[in-house]
């Protein structure tokens, strides 16, 4: 299977990055550009920052590197591009309505089949063998399901107590109905993709450690704007965070942050293909 990143791949990849890097800087430098409460404005200016800081960087080095046939560099051009897949989704839904709504959308997109075009072409079994002995798949797939667990129980602590009461969560009612857009995206996407990692990792099977590290790369690039946000909310007064859901928001991107880098150092370099002109030089 190929494993080189293609052409189109690449120029999607630089429209991504050119995007998303214009919609950031009139979110932090356009005055009003944020219609709602000052505590989320802040939020969403500091969620820009990070993109900036973190995801953009991130993406960056990572198509660098994939361009160069390196299977590192691969898994984290498909993590950077998760990112932004699951950032901008979030943004598009969360936002109010603004100039730049088209923009999110096709932010969200591009990324989205860029990232699908980009995994479908992978070579799992190269990747595998980058690993191979010297990542413990036990740990891993037991830390991605404790990762999981805690996304799902995050989430489901304010879904479940307002299904059996009849009654909106509280961040619906603080916020409004969008901001239950990463409830969707992580009960929906993220948490089944990380127990599914988890399972073939626990069987050894090869896409079982791309999935890993896609989304252990997921994860610690999320680490900043969670945090950020988390942080900010908690010092404001516009929506409720309880020390608990503070909690299982720190304890999954923290693990996942750890595991990120862990992971990407075990892989283990490739030894250089022989060129042609190596081939005519040997005896």
């Amino acid at each position: 299977m190929a494993s080189r990143v293609r052409r189109w791949h690449v120029i999607a990849t630089v429209a991504v990055l050119a995007l998303a890097t214009g919609s950031s800087l009139v979110g932090l430098a356009r005055q009003g550009h944020y219609r709602a409460a000052p505590g989320l404005v802040e939020s969403y200016r500091l969620q820009d920052l990070t993109i900036l800081s973190v995801g953009i960087p991130v993406l960056a080095v990572g198509l660098w590197y994939a361009g160069r046939d390196s299977p590192r560099g691969r898994i984290i051009w498909l993590g950077g591009l998760a990112y932004n897949t699951y950032i901008w989704a979030s943004i598009a839904i969360q936002i109010p309505f603004n100039e730049l709504f088209l923009v999110y959308v096709g932010l969200f997109s591009i990324s989205l089949f860029t990232f699908v075009g980009g995994m479908v072409e992978t070579d799992a079994e190269r990747i595998r063998g980058t690993l191979r002995g010297r990542l413990n798949t036990t740990l891993y797939g037991s830390a991605l399901v404790v990762v999981g667990l805690g996304l799902a129980v995050l989430w489901l602590s304010d879904v479940v107590p307002a299904l059996l009461t009849g009654t909106p969560p509280l961040l619906a009612t603080e916020a409004g109905p969008q901001a239950m857009a990463s409830h969707v995206l992580d009960l929906g996407v993220v948490v089944p993709a990380i127990f599914l990692a988890a399972a073939w990792l626990f069987r050894e099977r090869a896409w079982g450690y791309v999935f890993a590290g896609v989304v252990l790369v997921l994860g610690a690039t999320l680490a900043s704007p969670i945090g950020v946000m988390t942080l900010v909310l908690m010092a404001g007064d516009t929506v409720t965070v309880s020390p608990v859901a503070a909690s299982f928001s720190f304890l999954p991107i923290a693990v996942s942050a750890v595991l990120a880098v862990q992971y990407l150092r075990s892989m283990r370099p490739e030894p250089q293909r022989p060129t042609d002109t190596d081939t005519q030089r040997s005896p």
